[in-house]
């Protein structure tokens, strides 16, 4: 896409991408930002990756070059769910990268034997440990099955708990798992064209001490078609702010309450330009305000 080429060649860019056949000669110019996980002294960057198709299909090629490129420039946190859990978490330990990456599984065992299983299956292949983050998609389910995840937890087979829906209509269900105390992980839809989050469920994660994840950054591809044909406006290199794609990220990412934003792709090159938006400034509130109007007004 266009942006994504203004970035490659953007000062610095081009250089990463021509190193990027050779994992461990990959370049870090700066360090990406982190956030802590509320109440840990343990930190993730906050950009992160999402269940791409090249995990979804198994396509190893495709999914090598994808996780080298994102560890190499300093990501750790990897949403897995189906099939894809068990592709990452293979590469990951053939690599000897199980310290430096932190997974996002989605679980569906039905018991607590079950669940239980799922979690063995997925150590096998992703690490004696316990598993860094368990997530449920099904929010009257896990608030059903509560103490079976705490029961998890308590067995030292997970870390964390979490839940994740990317619609407005979930917000109140993932309200009271937090007020309940059920999760330490949300995940949610937030960005310019969805800002619904930072009115209620996003504060009130940060009130609760709960780590906020953002899906959706780009609206399955929305937000492109809205920005497409339009020249980034110069006043982004203010808040160092290379490409379209950075430009939402950054904003997110802005957000005091957001701990990790996902960006789901298949294209080491998209990573390397995402991955961009965890690095330098990033804008204050009045900016925030500004980038808001600029792209409503394209709308």
């Amino acid at each position: 896409m266009q942006n994504r080429r203004k970035f490659i060649q953007s000062s610095g860019a081009a250089a990463l991408l021509g190193l990027m056949p050779v994992t461990a000669s990959l370049a870090k110019p700066q360090q990406i930002m982190t956030r802590l996980i509320p109440g840990t002294d343990e930190a993730l960057p906050v950009i992160g990756l999402g269940n791409s198709r090249a995990f979804m299909s198994d396509d190893q090629e495709a999914s090598v070059r994808l996780l080298s490129t994102f560890l190499d420039l300093g990501g750790t946190y990897v949403d897995v769910s189906g099939k894809s859990r068990f592709t990452v978490g293979k590469i990951m330990a053939d690599a000897k990268a199980e310290d430096r990456s932190f997974l996002g599984n989605y679980l569906s065992g039905q018991t607590l034997t079950e669940l239980r299983s799922e979690v063995d299956s997925l150590q096998g292949v992703q690490g004696e440990g316990p598993l860094d983050l368990s997530m449920k998609r099904d929010v009257a389910d896990l608030a059903e099955r509560a103490d079976e995840f705490r029961a998890l937890k308590e067995e030292g087979l997970v870390r964390y708990v979490g839940i994740g829906r990317p619609h407005r209509r979930f917000y109140s269900a993932m309200m009271k798992l937090m007020g309940d105390g059920v999760v330490d992980f949300i995940q949610v839809n937030y960005s310019m064209l969805e800002p619904q989050a930072a009115n209620d469920i996003i504060p009130m994660a940060m009130d609760k001490g709960v780590a906020v994840v953002i899906n959706r950054p780009f609206i399955n591809g929305d937000y492109f078609a809205v920005v497409k044909g339009h020249e980034l406006p110069e006043w982004a290199a203010e808040f160092d702010c290379a490409s379209w794609a950075q430009f939402s990220l950054k904003y997110i990412v802005s957000h005091p309450g957001v701990n990790c934003v996902l960006t789901e792709t298949a294209n080491p090159k998209h990573v390397v330009d995402n991955m961009g938006a965890g690095i330098g400034q990033l804008p204050d509130q009045k900016t925030r305000e500004k980038m808001r109007a600029f792209l409503l007004n394209l709308t």
